[in-house]
């Protein structure tokens, strides 16, 4: 039933790479993602559902090493 768990990415989608989401894990070891653009626009939720395949505010991390190649 865990197929493809070594790989977040499928589950997560766009927050993972997203330079505005902030990784928050419990102490009972659950993982969330917090998106910081919710503090300053109301549009965004501060807990997204996931994964999340389409986003407006969606910005790719500079140390991506895939945006960097891009340069």
């Amino acid at each position: 039933m865990e197929q493809g768990s070594s790989k977040s990415y499928p589950r997560v989608g766009l927050c993972e790479t997203c330079k505005f989401t902030r990784r928050i894990e419990s102490d009972r070891g659950s993982i969330f993602y917090m998106c910081q653009l919710s503090l300053t626009d109301a549009s965004f939720p501060k807990y997204p559902r996931l994964p999340v395949l389409k986003c407006a505010g969606y910005k790719r991390k500079q140390d991506d090493p895939e945006e960097s190649a891009d340069n």
